[in-house]
């Protein structure tokens, strides 16, 4: 056996590692943990995003339990339980309304189809013939090329997930709630060092703190942005005004695509309703001016530097969760990255991730 040589101060030289002539071998550990979390992603959506979407409603109640209880009843407190059973009741009956409206305007607009395709008719060839295209196709021409039976199975196919996945979603929410009575005992077994369980539980309340902050400043603000919108196509007499707010205060749950979306679909149908771009224009500005006002002044000032998440991460992975888990992963996006922005700065080979991730450099 060869021995280490000495040092001119006595000690000696460790032998190298079998392992230190493989190059890349860290990058390559990295790599297939990067893949196996991908595949799993992808191919346990069907899994993931019903529990993902479980997990954040049961942070919701749980919040709006908390509020109950701080808002008290003068100086008698509100139990716990009692608190739980009226925030799942007021979810129960907010998504009971949301079905009822949606179920009512869906049948509207059955029954108004028939005028909108006259106005189509009437007004697609001047916007053609606006836009440079000389000999435009005519309706019959468009439809065959349109594949309303494809559009049709894939509207059905994504109601019917989402209708089979409300009861896998409510069952998970349920055991959430049994589970968390009990989740301190198990942070102390599998913590046995008070400090150790102590760190634990001060991560844990930053990313409750963090969501549960960003859960409610986005909400005020859809609602007021929602309610400021149903003005003005209530003023412009624009069909299902109701609904449209409802759709403007999901739509602002999105980053970036959400207000884009939140202004473009209640203006095309304006211009589908009325045939006219003057009442197109009508509703585009202020829309829009009440997009840029509540999304760009005053939610950033309300928000301050609590979410921590740099403008560019939040595009990309808006681009990034939508590709994996569709409409969904572009809801639940923002917490995602904030919650993986958390735990990436806890340990030392992970927090370069965080500190790009960021948007102030500070992941403390």
């Amino acid at each position: 056996m060869t021995r280490a040589p000495a040092t001119d101060d006595g000690f000696r030289e460790e032998a190298p590692s079998p392992l230190a002539g493989l190059p890349g071998l860290a990058g390559l550990t990295w790599i297939g943990i990067f893949a196996v979390l991908a595949s799993i992603l992808i191919y346990g959506r069907s899994v993931l995003i019903p529990l993902a979407v479980a997990v954040l409603l049961w942070h919701l109640i749980n919040a709006l339990a908390r509020l109950i209880g701080r808002s008290g009843m003068g100086h008698i407190a509100i139990p716990r339980w009692l608190c739980l059973t009226i925030s799942i009741l007021i979810m129960v009956i907010g998504c009971w309304q949301v079905v009822n409206l949606i179920a009512g305007n869906v049948a509207q607009v059955s029954g108004a189809a028939a005028n909108y395709e006259a106005n189509i008719r009437r007004l697609l060839p001047e916007l053609l013939v606006s836009v440079g295209i000389e000999e435009p196709p005519t309706m019959a021409e468009l439809m065959t090329r349109i594949d309303v039976g494809g559009l049709v199975a894939r509207l059905s196919a994504a109601l019917g997930a989402l209708i089979g996945n409300v009861g896998l979603i409510a069952l998970y929410v349920a055991f959430l709630l049994l589970e968390q009575g009990s989740f301190e005992m198990k942070v102390r077994a599998l913590f046995p060092k008070p400090e150790r369980a102590a760190h634990i539980r001060h991560v844990l309340a930053d990313i409750e703190r963090r969501i549960e902050r960003y859960i409610w400043i986005k909400t005020l603000m859809s609602l007021l942005t929602a309610g400021l919108s149903y003005a003005v196509l209530w003023v412009m007499a624009v069909d299902y005004a109701e609904f449209w707010a409802l759709i403007i205060f999901f739509f602002n749950y999105i980053p970036t695509v959400g207000s884009i979306l939140a202004v473009a679909l209640p203006a095309l149908l304006t211009l589908v309703q009325f045939a006219s771009i003057s009442s197109f224009l009508a509703v585009v500005a202020p829309l829009a001016a009440i997009q840029f006002l509540v999304g760009n002044l005053l939610e950033p000032r309300l928000m301050g530097s609590q979410l921590n998440l740099s403008p560019l991460v939040v595009i990309l992975s808006l681009s990034l969760w939508a590709s994996i888990w569709g409409i969904a992963g572009m809801f639940l996006c923002v917490p995602i990255m904030v919650i993986l922005l958390i735990i990436l700065s806890q340990f030392n080979q992970t927090r370069p991730i965080a500190i790009l991730m960021s948007s102030s450099g500070k992941v403390d």
